[in-house]
């Protein structure tokens, strides 16, 4: 059997990526991906102009306090035990620290497009959960991390993991910090993530039931989006669709003649007033991001997903985003770049949020 696994190495400051084929036993280099001051090996006249600020040259590695009307606040979880529990592939414990090699030169601080300048919120960086914590525990300490961030006036925080497990211990936090208000939740992914426990034990698969179950969230508050039914058990179905959830079918958006980012815009118009939208990049078309733990063949495309991390970034209801499953030992540079893009947007949109007088 030939098996070939992609696996990335440093060499000097070069980040390379790797192809092992276990059938002639070659090791064969695929390309060289980055360095690690997040600058692309392949030269750009940006990287040696002082008039071109990039995201890397704002984001501040000191605790937000509250000095701007907003903030984003970048946190990484890297656990992937969690997917390893629902029999996925490991690697996304990676996906926080290869971010942060490449969102450095990632989007200008003055987007003359949007007509944004990014220095009117702060971004900020503000690490990782300690990685040597089993994952229950780690769970107990990303709650706690993520309701920290929330007491903070205009901090929204950003969680990027690791597996989509996080997303019990994130909406947790949200709705434990709204106490007498709702909380709405949307989830975009091919996947429901409804499924029971698994011998008493969280996992990748278990976060939204576990938020309606343990944690309070109403299930009619609870939208799953751009789902695939060919990723989906119709016993998951019937058990959100008896709850109260709702779900948006990839399909259904396809035949909508409204564009996904105002299906999205109307969904969380109405879902609560405080709205947290995991995302779960599994539900991006394989074409576009490659390097997922559950790679799928279709799904949204790229530019939807900006569309939508924009849109979030920009509505006043928007209290909390994470993102999921980046996994890079599938694939590194391209989809990391993407995920990079998404951050960018998502602090764009932010902006934006400010500049339309909401906070």
């Amino acid at each position: 059997m030939v098996t070939r696994k992609l696996r990335c190495f440093r060499e000097g400051n070069l980040v390379m990526q790797l192809r092992i084929s276990s059938s002639s036993c070659m090791v064969h280099l695929v390309h060289p991906v980055f360095d690690t001051s997040g600058r692309s090996v392949y030269p750009n006249n940006h990287e040696t102009m002082t008039d071109d600020p990039r995201l890397g040259d704002i984001i501040t590695h000191e605790e937000p306090v509250g000095q701007k009307p907003a903030a984003v606040a970048l946190l990484g979880f890297p656990y992937d035990e969690g997917v390893s529990r629902n029999g996925g592939r490991t690697g996304a414990r990676e996906g926080p620290s290869t971010l942060r090699t490449l969102y450095k030169r990632m989007g200008t601080v003055v987007n003359p497009e949007y007509d944004i300048d990014l220095r009117t919120i702060g971004v900020h960086d503000v690490g990782d959960i300690d990685p040597d914590h089993p994952l229950e525990e780690a769970h107990s300490r990303l709650r706690a991390r993520v309701s920290n961030l929330l007491s903070i006036k205009g901090v929204v925080p950003f969680v990027v993991g690791g597996g989509n497990d996080q997303s019990f211990p994130n909406g947790s936090a949200l709705i434990e910090s709204c106490e007498g208000q709702s909380v709405g939740v949307i989830n975009i992914d091919a996947h429901l993530d409804v499924r029971p426990l698994k011998e008493g034990k969280t996992h990748s698969g278990s976060p939204f039931r576990q938020l309606m179950e343990e944690s309070g969230l109403e299930p009619q508050r609870f939208v799953e989006f751009a789902a695939q039914g060919n990723q989906c058990s119709a016993t998951h179905v019937k058990y959100l669709t008896e709850k109260g959830g709702k779900i948006h079918w990839l399909s259904s958006l396809r035949s909508s003649d409204r564009p996904v980012v105002q299906v999205f815009r109307e969904i969380i118009d109405h879902l609560g007033d405080n709205i947290f939208v995991s995302f779960d990049i599994d539900a991006i078309s394989g074409a576009d991001c490659p390097g997922v733990s559950a790679v799928g063949t279709i799904g949204i495309t790229a530019q939807e997903a900006l569309d939508i991390c924009y849109a979030a970034g920009r509505h006043p209801k928007v209290r909390l985003f994470d993102l999921s499953e980046y996994n890079p030992q599938v694939e590194a540079y391209r989809t990391g770049r993407l995920v990079a893009n998404m951050f960018y947007f998502f602090s764009m949109g932010l902006a934006q949020r400010i500049k339309d007088g909401n906070k």
